[in-house]
């Protein structure tokens, strides 16, 4: 799947195969970001596949909220988990992410929450958020695939269109992370996990929700990708193509990370046949939108009101 760097066009609204990616920067090293300069809906359609009983028994609650996918309703009061349903921007928009952040942000009731966005680049590169942008503002962490912050009354938000969205809380601290085959193959969700258990008080509270991305049902990949995970998340399927378990491999590496199996809550349905809410680059290429996983701690541990008012 590839996914056109963050801001480097603007995607429209709707069929066909993308083949190649942006080029991969990645790195072990969690990266500490202090004064960030710049800092980092569509119509409703029942999905039907790529759903097994488990899943559903087990997965995040659907909203009635136009333009919303969900909002997690078992994250810890005072902690916003949202995923939107795709979207796109008006042309000659200077950053469609920003845009569709912002609007997203509106939506769930937090119109001048202080953002940060990751400028994606299919990695493996973490960005840990110590100072906010000022309210009601958006900046870019710069070329990265995940965030982590302590800091209350700000969102981290990565934006997707078949990739997978992971969105991280601990009882102190969140995360956000965008997921490709590239960033999995390289471990960024095991990476941004690890960071934001560095960080946190309680690393026993850590928590991750999976939003919607493209499902083993459809997501075909040649020998050259599935040959960089293990056999048990590439079957083989039509032509020498196999079909890869994206999602199962982020989930592992949560795992391996140090989240607990039953603090991983995922999204089943796939963004390639689940329907036109969701965003898929396989599907509709340059025509897809994207969707946005939001994430925010709105006040510091232990108050009820958000930070700022």
């Amino acid at each position: 799947m590839n996914l056109e760097p963050d801001d480097g066009k603007n995607p429209r609204s709707l069929n066909c195969f993308g083949r190649g990616h942006p080029k991969n920067l990645s790195t072990r090293s969690p990266v500490v970001l202090s004064g960030a300069k710049d800092l980092c809906l569509g119509r409703r359609e029942i999905p039907r596949r790529c759903a097994s009983r488990n899943d559903r028994e087990n997965s995040v609650q659907n909203t009635d909220m136009p333009g919303v996918v969900f909002v997690a309703q078992d994250a810890p009061e005072g902690v916003l988990v949202a995923v939107s349903e795709r979207g796109t921007a008006p042309d000659g928009t200077p950053s469609p992410t920003a845009f569709l952040a912002r609007r997203f942000a509106q939506t769930l009731g937090v119109p001048d929450l202080p953002i940060v966005r990751a400028s994606q680049v299919h990695g493996a590169r973490v960005v840990t958020v110590t100072e906010p942008p000022p309210r009601g503002e958006i900046r870019d962490a710069g070329p990265c695939d995940a965030l982590v912050t302590r800091l209350s009354g700000v969102a981290l938000a990565v934006q997707t269109a078949d990739c997978v969205p992971v969105l991280l809380i601990a009882r102190d601290a969140v995360g956000a992370i965008h997921a490709g085959w590239r960033g999995a193959a390289a471990d960024v969700t095991g990476v941004a996990a690890e960071a934001l258990i560095a960080i946190t008080a309680d690393p026993s509270s850590a928590r991750a929700w999976l939003g919607p991305s493209i499902g083993a049902c459809c997501y075909e990949v040649g020998l050259e990708v599935a040959a960089r995970f293990p056999a048990p998340f590439a079957r083989s399927s039509e032509d020498g193509k196999f079909l890869l378990d994206l999602r199962a491999v982020v989930r592992s590496q949560l795992e391996a990370a140090g989240v607990a199996r039953e603090n991983i809550t995922p999204y089943p349905f796939c963004t390639m046949c689940g329907g036109e809410r969701f965003a898929s680059y396989r599907r509709d290429r340059e025509k897809a939108g994207r969707m946005i996983a939001l994430v925010a701690r709105l006040h510091p541990v232990g108050e009820d009101v958000l930070a700022g008012t």
